[in-house]
């Protein structure tokens, strides 16, 4: 009779662990990351096309209380990467051009790519100067 109780006894705390193993995992998933996405392009002299090189970039959101810079490289390029969606502010600077800024929208995990033109400061012919591979 007494290993009958004990059993019992075994299969009754077994079945408990086993329902309340399952009942507390249910109850905390494992949250899902959220995608992010980022902004990059390309800095060019509006007239001649040619890629502008060492221009301050810059993107802030006031909403998710974010700034961060970079600086085009020699083909013009720029990027910036991780961002989480929200609302944003792209301002582009280089002597001798005029500024130039856009806002973007960027959804969760979404990659935008944005083209920025400057424009000449002066009347001069927009010929990218002596080297041919852009503006310094």
């Amino acid at each position: 009779m007494f290993k009958k109780i004990a059993l019992s006894l075994c299969f009754v705390m077994a079945s408990v662990y086993v329902f309340s193993y399952n009942t507390i995992n249910a109850q905390t998933p494992t949250p899902t990351p959220t995608p992010k996405g980022s902004i990059s392009g390309t800095v060019t002299a509006k007239k001649s096309g040619k890629p502008i090189k060492r221009a301050k970039v810059s993107l802030k959101s006031k909403e998710l209380s974010f700034k961060d810079k970079t600086t085009t490289d020699s083909d013009g390029k720029y990027l910036f990467s991780d961002l989480s969606a929200g609302n944003y502010t792209l301002k582009v600077k280089k002597q001798g051009f005029k500024n130039a800024k856009k806002k973007i929208e960027l959804a969760e995990g979404e990659n935008e790519r944005v083209a920025i033109q400057l424009k000449k400061e002066t009347s001069d012919d927009d010929d990218g100067g002596d080297d041919g591979g852009g503006y310094y």
